[in-house]
């Protein structure tokens, strides 16, 4: 059972924006709000964060690049059910590796994901085509990044 400053020192040091612990009487919350710039890339892993989902973001993207196309076509291109993360923690893929192209049935495990020594699978929450696997193995994904596309 640790302190609630050592709680808060693990947050701070993994760079968390949530942390949720609850042990017999004690029930912590951590949260923290953080501001995705496009562009700006991740402490960790060095991969370019996703770009905020506001419109009026988007809109602030393309004024700067003086463009009146799409950041990228391929990713309005693709659509489907996007699995994400449910938690911050290192990726793996399963024995059988999903692979794009590959079929998946509701509630086949896709990966695990490594978070303090346990190991948590991530399920297909729909049956269907893998269209994207957007990351690989052995690289630390955050909460919410988008691991699968399957349509």
């Amino acid at each position: 059972m640790g302190s609630i400053k050592e709680y808060g020192d693990l947050f701070e040091r993994l760079g968390l924006t949530e942390l949720s612990v609850e042990e017999k009487d004690l029930k912590l919350t951590l949260k923290k709000e953080i501001k995705i710039v496009p562009g700006e890339t991740s402490a960790y892993t060095g991969v370019k964060k996703p770009q905020p989902e506001r419109e009026e973001a988007f809109e602030d993207v393309k004024e700067k690049s003086g463009s009146d196309t799409d950041a990228s076509s391929e990713d309005t291109a693709i659509s489907g059910t996007e699995v994400k993360a449910p938690i911050l923690g290192v990726f793996y893929a399963n024995e059988t590796a999903v692979k794009e192209g590959d079929t998946v049935e509701k509630g086949d495990v896709l990966c695990t994901i490594e978070a303090m020594k346990m190991m948590n699978e991530v399920k297909s929450p729909v049956s269907g085509k893998v269209i994207k696997v957007s990351a690989e193995n052995g690289a630390l994904v955050e909460y919410h990044q988008t691991l699968f596309m399957i349509g």
